[in-house]
């Protein structure tokens, strides 16, 4: 399927993208994030990240879901659902 653009989700499913090049290419991450029936929207606030190494990151959705990463993006976990709407996400990194 082509890519759209504009605000319609594609295919209905989940993705986040990553460069390991300064943005010159990038590379669909999507294990573990559903790829069916999806209509849920992130905001800009609903997006975090830790500073371990490897690196973590976090976002929530408009539907009520977190999501989390602890591989750099590379998979992802649904880690909480039926929340509210998340509009921003915080990480606390306990040491």
């Amino acid at each position: 399927m082509a890519r759209e653009s504009g605000t319609r989700p594609m295919a209905a499913a989940t993705e986040t993208v990553s460069s390991a090049d300064g943005g010159k290419t990038w590379q669909a991450k999507r294990q573990g994030l559903p790829q069916e029936a999806c209509f849920f929207t992130v905001l800009y606030q609903a997006m975090a990240g830790d500073t371990r190494d490897p690196a973590g990151f976090y976002f929530g959705t408009n539907s009520g879901s977190v999501f989390a990463s602890l591989y750099e993006g590379d998979s992802w976990q649904e880690i909480a659902r039926h929340l509210p709407t998340a509009l921003s996400v915080e990480v606390m990194d306990r040491r």
